[in-house]
């Protein structure tokens, strides 16, 4: 019997029933106890890979990035250290097949929230940068990648990061790019706390009610407060462009002109979109 289990190569409880009858025709009395025992065996067997097939999910990257329980002899498996990508393209449908030729060896894939998440194996030092350098490229100029880096125990805290990161880029206008939390340590500390991020939003929704005023701020955010770039931009003169500066100071209690006003006007615009989505 032992002979014959080291030979089985199969993987249905079936075919081990079968193989256990062969095993034991010179034996009557084996033979009687497989013959007795084959269905409760198979029944035995389907159960347990019932419960396998259950336990790994088909998504796996989307059990590590939600902190789903992945059982002990996969995560085991895994790779000790991964970079975490959340990438945002412009074209999500078409963008997949291309960024994961690009992630490198053996990366796992999911969605969440419209965006692309990437396990990239973290192989050795500057693995993860060449990885971001190669996205990055396959991004074209158009669209985001927000990264952070991991090890196995600590992927969830990695994703949750990398996602926040992302959708501090995209309310602040940032350009097109790879970004890491070091990018946005403002941004990230002030809208994390619950109560400073509402404040915020509060200080600058009446401006929301000013379309044009809205534009504007938006447009001087985006062009890294210059005027001249601003107003370009907008298709208005500069003294009008000046004239809808004052009057954002006006509704919103800040001067955008000022570097301090400036800080807290771009703080307050990402508060209030984070609060609309």
């Amino acid at each position: 019997m032992r002979a014959a289990g080291q030979e089985w190569t199969g993987s249905e409880p079936d075919e081990l029933v079968e193989l256990l009858t062969k095993a034991a025709a010179g034996d009557p009395r084996l033979a009687a106890i497989v013959d007795a025992g084959g269905s409760l065996l198979q029944d035995f067997l389907d159960g347990y890979q019932q419960k396998t097939t259950a336990d790994v999910s088909r998504d796996l990257a989307g059990d590590l990035a939600d902190g789903h329980p992945v059982p002990a002899d996969v995560l085991e498996g895994l790779t000790p250290r991964y970079l975490i990508a959340v990438v945002r393209p412009a074209e999500p449908g078409r963008a997949v097949d291309a960024l994961r030729a690009v992630a490198g060896e053996d990366p796992l894939l999911t969605h969440r929230d419209g965006n692309v998440v990437l396990f990239i194996p973290a192989a050795g030092p500057g693995s993860g940068e060449r990885s971001v350098t190669r996205l990055t490229q396959c991004l074209g100029g158009s669209g985001w990648l927000a990264t952070a880096e991991r090890d196995r125990a600590g992927l969830v805290d990695g994703f949750n990061e990398a996602s926040y990161v992302l959708r501090l880029v995209v309310a602040g206008l940032r350009p097109s790019g790879a970004y890491t939390i070091s990018d946005v340590l403002v941004e990230y500390a002030v809208t994390l706390h619950e109560q400073v991020r509402a404040d915020l939003a509060a200080m600058i929704r009446p401006l929301r009610a000013h379309k044009a005023l809205w534009e504007t701020l938006t447009a001087f955010v985006d062009s890294d407060y210059s005027r001249n770039k601003a107003a370009r931009s907008l298709f208005i003169h500069r003294s009008t462009l000046d004239y809808r500066l004052r009057r954002i100071g006006d509704v919103t209690g800040c001067d955008p002109t000022s570097g301090r006003g400036a800080q807290m006007l771009t703080a307050a615009m990402i508060a209030e979109t984070l609060q609309v989505r």
